[in-house]
This record gives structure tokens, C-alpha cells and sequence, in this order.
């Protein structure tokens, strides 16, 4: 898990300055750093919204949604995603869980000048099956569901799903006399 280390800088932007690369991407990786500092800190990990499991004979279906993981990396599906999860034999005894986990891939390959380079990077989170002792979860991933066979049926059973924690912050109340 990443912790704040050494001192936060940024950078002093002002009329004239040359800026170069390096600048500009050390920048980018400040912003994700304190957000996702600020996502552990204050939200937690686990499931945001939606990410419901369905199954479908061997297939498992999860729906689009938002969860965080446990280094505070947000993780959005913006499309219905499918898993065939015809590998699940009835001998699993729930350990196979259903995760999804944080990934980009690089896309848009553009010129420069040590050859072509990513011009951007884009956030496609992994749905995958995984097996796992029982209790354990998959590092870095936000289990979603517990994969079993029931007689010939594939179940899934949600209850491993973890969900952020709103931390309440309880201030003092400030009473006024008028």
C-alpha cells in the first residue's frame, strides 16, 4: 500500500516558464497520489455502487459500477461485463471468487522522438475469476462475489462483498446564545 513519503511539492506555474515533460507528468502522479490517498483515508475500499453479480447457466455477469480498491484506485466498469465460469467444479467448496481489479492499457500510439510512445493511457479494469482460500482476498482486487456449484447449478453468493466505509466525522456542535 502506498503512504505518503518525503515532502509534497508541486509545480509554481507562471507566465514564461518552460515546462517539460517530466514536469507535466510529475504533476499527473501527484493528483493520482492524493486522490488516491484521499480515497483510502476517508471512503475505504470495497464497492461504491452497482457491480451486481448475475449468473447465467456458466456465465456471471456484472453490471456497470464504481468500487475502490485498497490502494484507493478507483475502479469504474461503464459497460456490463461476462465471465464464463464453466471452470468452477462443484470441488471448488467456494473458494473461486469473482474480483474485479484496477488496470489501464496504453492506446492512441504516437510519434516521438525515441520512437512511438502510448498517447494516452485508458482505465479498463480486469473482471476475472480467481481462487483463494477461503476468507482471503486477492490482492489489490475487490471481490465481488464466491463462485460455487450447487448440484449442477453455478451460484453465486454476494456475500463477500465489501463495501466503502463512509467514515462520519462527528464535530463538536457550536451552540450560539443570541
Amino acid at each position: 500500500m502506498w503512504e505518503p513519503t518525503g515532502e509534497r511539492s508541486r509545480v509554481n506555474y507562471f507566465s514564461g516558464r518552460p515546462l517539460t515533460a517530466s514536469d507535466l507528468a510529475a504533476e499527473q502522479v501527484q493528483a493520482r497520489e492524493r486522490l488516491w490517498l484521499h480515497n483510502r483515508a476517508l471512503h475505504g475500499d470495497g464497492i461504491a455502487v452497482g457491480l451486481e453479480v448475475t449468473v447465467e447457466w456458466n456465465t456471471v455477469h456484472v453490471s456497470p459500477g464504481v468500487a475502490i480498491d485498497v490502494l484507493g484506485r478507483e475502479i469504474v466498469l461503464t459497460e456490463r461485463r461476462s465471465v464464463d465460469a464453466s471452470s468452477v467444479v462443484r470441488e471448488s467448496h467456494g473458494r473461486v471468487q469473482l474480483v474485479i481489479a484496477w488496470a489501464e492499457e496504453p492506446a492512441d500510439e504516437v510519434a516521438a522522438p525515441s520512437g512511438l510512445v502510448p498517447g494516452r493511457f485508458v482505465e479498463r479494469p480486469h473482471v476475472m475469476l480467481a481462487e483463494h482460500a477461503l476468507g482471503e482476498a486477492p490482492e489489490h482486487a475487490v471481490p465481488l462475489a464466491r463462485l460455487y456449484r450447487h448440484g449442477d447449478e453455478l451460484v453465486a453468493d454476494p456475500s463477500i462483498r465489501l463495501h466503502v466505509h463512509q467514515h462520519l466525522h462527528q464535530h463538536p456542535q457550536v451552540h450560539h446564545e443570541l
